[in-house]
């Protein structure tokens, strides 16, 4: 359980669960077209990209924690599930490693934000600061389809506790 950071780890898994998820062409669209597609309306969009820094730092300092309390109440959740209902663990799993890509995303948005919102005005028509921005808005975009997944994912899993639990309730009181 303890040991060096591999970030790879969850990286992989992230993806191991996104290749389970969606078929080849949907995995491309919806983890590669879609936040480039938001990428182009966020480059075409924003007037002022020295402001959008700060407001990132902002959302970023936010996300973080919440997505960190999600992630214990996924663990929490794992720990009161029994053995024998595999499609919650499965829900559980895909879960855990979304919301960790998500923490991962969002933390390297808010270090790149920094970055460049520290960078002399100057220096902002130099190609790396162009292709900075660019990951940066990229970035934003996979963010925001993966928040989307994670949304997608918690209402599966509380509906499939409705569904059971509301069985096995309809068992009780007849």
């Amino acid at each position: 359980m303890y040991g060096p950071i591999n970030v790879f780890e969850i990286i992989s898994d992230y993806f191991n669960h996104m290749r389970e998820d969606f078929k080849p062409v949907p995995l491309i669209i919806t983890l590669i077209l879609i936040p480039f597609i938001l990428e182009i309306i966020f480059y075409l969009s924003i007037k002022e990209i020295e402001r959008l820094y700060g407001d990132l730092i902002t959302v970023s300092s936010i996300l973080i924690p919440l997505l960190l309390n999600l992630l214990m109440i996924v663990y929490y959740s794992l720990e009161k599930t029994g053995r024998k209902e595999k499609d919650k663990i499965l829900f559980l799993s895909h879960l855990n490693s979304t919301i960790s890509m998500t923490i991962l995303t969002t933390i390297f948005i808010l270090i790149l934000s920094l970055l460049l919102a520290n960078v002399d005005r100057s220096l902002s028509d130099l190609k790396l600061i162009k292709l900075l921005n660019f990951i940066l808005l990229y970035a934003i975009g996979f963010l925001i389809i993966n928040v989307l997944i994670t949304l997608v994912r918690v209402y599966r899993l509380i509906r499939y506790e409705i569904r059971v639990k509301g069985i096995e309730n309809d068992c009780v009181t007849d």
